[in-house]
């Protein structure tokens, strides 16, 4: 989860966890990310207050200070092994990561939801941080001004789904106002610089009030929430918006696409498996009605891009799109028209990629008190069948 963990917004994925887990569960929460604040105790009983009343799962917590010494930290090894249900959230990432780095939480955790387990990790905001090879210090760039860098991660998602990546949550977040605060707060121009330190590997953002639910014995991702999350590869963005249900299969091959093949284990062949247990094939991409007619209808935006399908050519435009002058915005408007016209779910996720691209573009006018470009923009989504709803929080976005 981006953030929004214990809200109303994200109670409809807590229960659809929960339902596939035994009656009673073990729930477990850990408080390693804020167990340095005065206020620890507090915050382990309101979580345990919002998930007690709200979902009718009390919580035992996972005690695991930085400090500890060596018998709490086996038995929070052992709590964790017991869980059925493992929560961790807000707080300090590097904090977190120092708790758990060299004391076994890794691999205790990637049991939890190992084959022949009915088991549930979820990780929100803080701890989200931690999961990848990659890890960003978000507080001593942000708050405290130290160099931008990555530090390394516990390497769950290697564990569970071998993939190579860095995941940052709060990936949309625009609390800033006259500064840039995307990417978990570090801003564009910070992230750009250390991306490609990422080698071989990708970034899964996940946007905030938004959750990533991957069901290992079935294959199957679920984006649910208010927003989206994005596959990055050395600054191209595939963008999967909220409602999607697809195969991990799937996301792997569209990570595969991007140029990240080898952080998913596609530099061989296709189809990818979690836990060693093959995970349903994608289906084909149906191909665009007149994949002639669009590459026509699109000169500029796709000049370098291959004569391929409509989904490459989607990912050509939208990685051009935040420098992209007023005819790529049209030819983006074109592609939701053609995507919206097919019948086909494939096309209707693209149209959904596109509409979140110029969704993302009228939020960047509204910041920059661009009140007309916003308007003209709500216009130009309205009169593809796009309802664009605004908030304190954001925006969001719906068909007609």
């Amino acid at each position: 989860m981006g953030s929004g963990e214990t809200t109303t917004g994200m109670l409809g994925v807590h229960r659809e966890v929960f339902s596939g887990l035994p009656d009673p569960t073990d729930a477990r929460l850990m408080d390693s990310p804020f167990a340095f604040q005065e206020n620890a105790d507090e915050l382990v009983e309101k979580i345990n207050q919002y998930f007690t009343e709200s979902l009718g799962h009390p919580l035992q917590a996972v005690t695991l200070p930085a400090s500890a010494d060596a018998l709490t930290v086996e038995r929070a090894l052992a709590d964790i092994r017991a869980a059925d249900w493992v929560f961790a959230g807000p707080g300090s990432p590097s904090y977190a990561r120092r708790c758990w780095e060299a004391t076994g939480v890794p691999e205790a955790l990637a049991g939890v939801v190992a084959p022949g387990r009915s088991g549930a990790l979820v990780f929100a905001s803080a701890a989200v941080v931690t999961l990848g090879d990659w890890a960003l210090p978000v507080y001593e760039i942000y708050k405290v001004g130290e160099d931008p860098r990555w530090e390394p991660g516990i390497g769950l998602m290697s564990r569970v789904l071998g993939w190579q990546c860095a995941v940052i949550p709060h990936y949309d977040n625009r609390e800033g106002g006259t500064h840039d605060t995307r990417y978990c707060y570090v801003g564009g121009r910070r992230l750009a610089q250390i991306e490609p330190d990422l080698g071989d590997g990708f970034i899964l953002g996940v946007d905030e009030h938004t959750a990533l639910v991957l069901d290992l014995d079935a294959g199957t991702a679920w984006v649910a929430g208010r927003s989206a999350v994005t596959l990055r590869v050395a600054g191209v963005e595939d963008v999967v918006p909220n409602g999607s249900r697809l195969t991990i299969a799937e996301l792997e091959d569209r990570i595969a696409a991007l140029g990240a093949a080898a952080a998913v284990g596609r530099a061989g062949e296709g189809s990818g498996a979690v836990w060693g247990v093959e995970a349903p094939s994608a289906p084909a991409a149906p191909a665009a009605d007149s994949d002639a007619d669009l590459r026509a209808e699109l000169p500029t935006a796709t000049a370098t891009a291959p004569a391929a399908d409509a989904d490459d050519l989607a990912r050509t435009i939208l990685a051009a799109l935040p420098a992209a002058a007023t005819d790529e915005r049209a030819a983006v408007v074109a592609l939701v028209h053609q995507a919206q016209a097919a019948s086909a779910t494939h096309d209707r996720e693209l149209a959904g990629r596109a509409v979140q691209a110029l969704v993302d573009l009228r939020a960047d006018s509204r910041a920059a008190g661009d009140w007309a470009a916003s308007d003209r923009l709500r216009d130009v989504l309205a009169g593809v069948g796009v309802e664009v709803r605004d908030s304190r929080e954001g925006s969001t976005w719906q068909w007609m």
